[in-house]
């Protein structure tokens, strides 16, 4: 009797020790980024989330490469504004391409990306008007005595605002989408792994 209660006992050990490790290397997983949306592949929604990644780096450089001319007080010469004023320029024109292709894609993405690209492209746009007025304004006065008095100031800080809009809208949704995405795959696998 007390042989066939240590035997039970061992087996119970057995199975409570072998079973959770046998579900730790057990083959089926549920991805972390698990796709919620029937009409979404995952082809684009990586693409998707690549030419995002690639906005907000723009966003980012645009901002960098205006830094200077945003000094009220900048001793720059109009040449060297004109090239930070190219340089960004450059980039939101390679962000608009970026949204032209998300708009292509948008119907094969997940919804919070389409949303997000919904949220950036004005901004986008407004950074696209604003630099349009802020080169126009410095081809016509290359003075910066003559630039302080016009529009150049706030078209140049309204460019830098929306950059950082862009960069951080971009960069807070994507991480709160990545955290959504994993905690469902984990109550996936919990129920998954209960039977229920």
């Amino acid at each position: 009797m007390r042989t066939n209660f240590m035997k039970m006992i061992g087996l119970a050990l057995f199975i409570t020790l072998i079973i959770p490790a046998g579900m730790l290397f057990a083959k089926e997983s549920v991805p972390a980024s698990s796709l919620t949306s029937k009409t979404a592949n995952w082809y684009d929604v990586d693409q998707a989330s690549n030419l995002l990644n690639r906005m907000q780096v723009l966003a980012v450089n645009t901002r960098n490469a205006l830094g200077q001319n945003q000094v009220a007080e900048t001793d720059l010469a109009w040449q060297i504004q004109a090239l930070n004023l190219d340089t960004a320029k450059s980039n939101v024109n390679r962000m608009g391409a970026d949204l032209l292709r998300l708009d292509e894609i948008s119907s094969k993405v997940e919804p919070w990306q389409q949303r997000l690209v919904h949220k950036v492209t004005p901004q986008v746009h407004e950074m696209a008007y604003q630099l349009d007025a802020a080169i126009n304004t410095l081809n016509e006065y290359q003075s910066k005595d003559r630039l302080a008095l016009t529009q150049y100031p706030q078209n140049i800080n309204q460019v830098c605002r929306n950059a950082n809009l862009v960069s951080g809208t971009i960069r807070s949704v994507t991480r709160y989408a990545r955290s959504e995405q994993k905690v469902a795959a984990l109550h996936k696998l919990n129920d998954t792994n209960t039977g229920s």
